[in-house]
């Protein structure tokens, strides 16, 4: 399997697509129900399927992700030939002291007006290690969240400076 397959929780709000999958692959909701009951494993493989369908079409969508921790925010610009990475890092051990909360809102705001030392903005491209999708996969199973670009565009536009 490319990806892995939706949670429960995952397919819940995916009813209909799920339904509208089902259609087009000549499964019927009867159908459905009697491979759920009389064969398991064909019903995870369609599962399976349908999961990599809806992996895909949103691996496909998005151009933006974000990791964000206390003390760091990368992130990164998903071209088709490269990815970008637009980061801001507190280099230091007195994050608490100091008031360093990245996950802070306010906090982003008032550092990217005015860099305090300690605080390193940086940004850095490179290509693909593997197939787009599938490195963006990988970092959202590692932490990673889509975003609509606006930290990235703010972080560039601050390491200019």
């Amino acid at each position: 399997m490319r990806y892995r397959k939706l949670s429960l929780e995952e397919l819940k709000p995916l009813d209909k697509e799920f339904i509208d999958f089902l259609v087009v692959n000549g499964v019927s909701a009867k159908d459905w129900t009697v491979i759920k009951t009389k064969n398991p494993k064909q019903a995870d493989k369609i599962l399976d399927a349908f999961s990599e369908v809806i992996f895909e079409g949103i691996l496909r969508k998005t151009l933006y992700l974000t990791y964000q921790s206390s003390i760091e925010i990368l992130t990164f610009s998903c071209t088709k030939e490269k990815i970008y990475l637009a980061g801001i890092r507190y280099e230091g051990n007195r994050a608490k002291e100091l008031g360093v909360d990245f996950c802070n809102v306010n906090f982003i705001e008032s550092i990217l007006d005015r860099t305090p030392s300690g605080i390193k903005i940086f940004i850095d491209e490179k290509p693909y290690m593997e197939v787009r999708e599938d490195e963006m996969f990988r970092m959202i199973e590692q932490g990673c969240n889509i975003s609509d670009g606006k930290l990235f565009k703010a972080i560039s536009l601050a390491s200019v400076d």
